[in-house]
């Protein structure tokens, strides 16, 4: 009997600690959380906009404290499959209903930190081939059908059954 409850405790604990392995070959999404603030977002921000003004060049804010309503943070948690972390934090302020500063440092190139290589190595290709011109620009249009051909007609020219 001590032999089985040994056992069990043990499988219990390996079982426990499958949660933090890493399979080679296992896909492990992206969990993005917050807003992404970039710095040509926070150059926009001018002293004295409303704060509908700054809801519309940041967005809205991830978190509003309602002891301090002029306060409102945007913070950003983006975590790749990979386990990178990425975490911004700026916080907005107004003084008398217009805004006045921000404090916090955006994340420099966060396209390139929160993307796979994967992802990086498949639009340099699609950039590659157009610039290369292997893309064709136009679009290719349907072939006419053959005159012996049925077609079906259009869902527009089909009456619709009165009941």
């Amino acid at each position: 009997m001590p032999r089985f409850i040994a056992l069990s405790l043990l499988l219990t604990v390996l079982l426990a600690g499958c949660s933090s392995l890493r399979f080679p070959g296992v896909y492990r999404i992206d969990i993005p959380q917050g807003n992404v603030v970039t710095g040509e977002m926070l150059a926009d921000l001018q002293p004295g906009m409303t704060p509908e003004q700054v809801r519309f060049v940041l967005g809205p804010p991830t978190l509003t404290d309602p002891f301090t309503p002029d306060t409102w943070f945007y913070l950003l948690h983006y975590q790749t499959g990979n386990a990178e972390t990425v975490e911004q934090q700026i916080v907005v302020f107004f003084e008398g209903g217009q805004y006045s500063h921000y404090d916090g440092e955006p994340v420099a190139n966060v396209r390139e930190r929160t993307s796979g290589r994967r992802d990086r190595e498949l639009e340099q290709r699609a950039r590659d081939r157009k610039e290369d011109n292997l893309v064709d620009p136009e679009p290719l249009n349907d072939p006419e059908p053959d005159p012996g051909t049925q077609t079906t007609p259009d869902a527009t020219t089909v009456p619709i059954p009165r009941s």
